[in-house]
């Protein structure tokens, strides 16, 4: 029995490029992020995914300007290992899915690696043409 006055819930996802095999966001996740900072993105995560509004979401930044408005993409911001963290992604076509594009280490007003903007509006060109397979998320409830 599905209950329709239930909380709507946010999805997560990261995709796969076609073209080159790579999973950005996983990548970055698994290969740059410490312990410390998967446990505190996945709290966020599991945070936000039950906040209807995006724009009250615990972390949400902003929508960039530039190049990767024409993408609408937005940042979340975490912090790990006392370091700022960001995170980029778009809102899929489903119901409450977020796209997660990409993520970088922030300081001040320098993103790291520096082309990290760019790569997330390179992985929203690969989305809109659909070069992509999606990966759902799993939000763990025992965080």
């Amino acid at each position: 029995v599905i209950d329709s006055n239930g909380p709507e819930l946010w999805t997560f996802v990261d995709c796969t490029l076609l073209k080159t095999g790579r999973r950005p966001f996983e990548n970055w996740y698994r290969k740059d992020l410490s312990d410390e900072g998967r446990f505190e993105l996945d709290a966020l995560l599991k945070t936000i995914h039950k906040t209807k509004d995006p724009h009250q979401w615990v972390g949400f930044r902003k929508l960039l300007k530039g190049e990767p408005s024409k993408f609408r993409i937005w940042e979340l911001g975490f912090k790990a290992d006392r370091r700022e963290y960001r995170v980029f992604g778009i809102f899929g076509t489903i119901r409450r899915q977020a796209i997660l594009l990409g993520g970088c280490y922030h300081k001040m007003l320098i993103y790291s690696p520096r082309n990290a903007i760019k790569s997330a509006c390179d992985v929203a060109r690969e989305i809109e043409t659909g070069g992509v397979t999606f990966h759902e998320r799993q939000i763990e409830d025992n965080l």
